[in-house]
């Protein structure tokens, strides 16, 4: 339909002026059909690259549906590997949960027969706490009875301490032995010693140690070797008058020697010195008693 237009153009051109040569005609004609050729060539070339995009439109959308179908594919493999350990974690758990029923009844079996234990235990602890505690009594009623019984006698040169374990009376050397003698006994100290074998003599199950103590001076006899001899001297002289004078059962009374090397004060005073010579005499249960007290609530 160009060409038409063209054409008529050309014959309207002729009669118009019809004193154009033929060859400005033919030159105007190829003119026209140049600029012609250029126009269809711009239309063909902008088609073309149309249906380059068109096509390259089309790949790209091809290759996200692949990618898509392999997204797919693979989405739908993982919910399958899903559900397939879903599948075992299920079975899991039912085995688990069975062995766990069996398991906290072995549990509760368990715990119930500790605490049984325990409460044995408890049991047993409650009554050696309550052996021992006769025995702390015990020591609290013996110091109590020596209190009374020498507290009317004596009014200084004396101590009674009182532990959880034992008695102490403490009487000074200047009470118990004549000036200068570790064998003979003040008339007071006889008095002394009877009232303290009265008292142990009601409580058999006491052992009795007499301890002899001195300061740290030379012995003032030359038969006495040295310090050691003189406690010891000192200590088998009221044990010899306990038991032989006074009845007290010799198992049931030990003999002991410190010397200067237990001292009450110090040595550097007089008074310290007086201090420090004494008889000790301790009085404990007897271990073995005790331990049979103790053992016997075990078993």
């Amino acid at each position: 339909m160009l060409l038409k237009k063209n054409i008529f153009f050309v014959g309207a051109i002729f009669l118009l002026t019809g004193c154009i040569s033929n060859k400005k005609h033919l030159l105007a004609l190829e003119t026209q059909a140049k600029k012609e050729a250029a126009i269809l060539e711009q239309e063909t070339t902008l088609r073309d690259s149309k249906i380059r995009r068109a096509e390259e439109s089309i790949n790209n959308l091809n290759l996200q549906l692949a990618e898509a179908k392999g997204e797919n594919n693979v989405l739908l493999m993982l919910r399958g590997e899903l559900e397939d350990r879903i599948a075992q974690l299920e079975g899991t758990i039912e085995n688990v949960s069975s062995r766990s029923s069996s398991t906290q009844q072995n549990l509760n079996q368990n715990l119930q027969q500790k605490d049984a234990e325990i409460r044995a235990l408890k049991g047993l602890i409650a009554e050696v706490n309550t052996t021992l505690d006769r025995h702390t009594q015990l020591i609290g009623t013996l110091a109590g009875d020596l209190r009374q019984e020498i507290g009317g006698i004596l009014q200084a040169q004396y101590f009674i301490e009182t532990g959880l374990e034992e008695v102490r009376l403490i009487l000074l050397d200047d009470l118990i032995f004549k000036s200068k003698s570790v064998t003979k006994v003040n008339d007071l100290a006889l008095t002394v010693l009877e009232k303290l074998s009265e008292v142990l003599s009601r409580y058999p199950t006491m052992n009795l140690t007499v301890v002899g103590h001195t300061d740290n001076a030379p012995p003032a006899r030359k038969s006495s070797v040295d310090n050691w001899n003189v406690s010891a001297q000192q200590a088998a002289t009221v044990v010899r008058l306990l038991t032989e004078d006074y009845d007290l059962s010799p198992s049931q009374v030990m003999l002991g020697a410190q010397g200067e090397f237990k001292p009450r004060s110090s040595n550097e005073t007089a008074s310290g010195k007086t201090e420090n010579r004494r008889v000790e005499f301790v009085m404990a249960p007897r271990s073995e008693d005790l331990v049979r007290s103790i053992r016997s609530v075990i078993e």
